[in-house]
């Protein structure tokens, strides 16, 4: 978004004349939303499914049926790295891998990856709703 020097509105990054006053705004900074937060989340619910993953696989000596989520689930996870380091550079489609990979997550090992998905989540959600 940029902000007008003049009197402060707020106009879409596209425009070249402020939608309050009319002055031109092409040469006016743009702010942009630090996604600091989000990627953080990202990160440590990322590291979280994994840890959960892990501990899947190795629980699947016990019950082979488990092993194949526990894979499921550091994919998941991992995809939820690179979303959260691409919150960086969109966040919206940033947002959604975020929400997508903490839906996977919690599908493939649910009890195992409530602390990982709901972390991912926030971050996903924080980075389609915040401007």
């Amino acid at each position: 978004m940029v902000y007008c020097k003049k009197c402060g509105t707020e106009n879409m990054d596209s425009v070249t004349f402020c939608k309050n006053c009319g002055t031109s705004i092409e040469n006016m900074e743009k702010q942009k939303t630090s996604r600091t937060v989000e990627m953080v989340l990202g990160i440590i619910g990322g590291i979280l499914g994994l840890l959960g993953g892990a501990f899947a696989l190795i629980f699947s000596a016990f019950a082979p049926s488990v092993g194949g989520l526990g894979v499921s689930a550091v994919i998941a996870s991992i995809v939820g790295i690179v979303g959260s380091a691409y919150v960086m550079q969109n966040a919206r489609i940033g947002g959604i891998i975020l929400i997508v990979s903490a839906l996977w997550l919690l599908i493939s090992i649910s009890a195992f990856a409530v602390p990982g998905a709901v972390l991912l989540g926030i971050a996903g959600l924080l980075a389609i709703l915040r401007k």
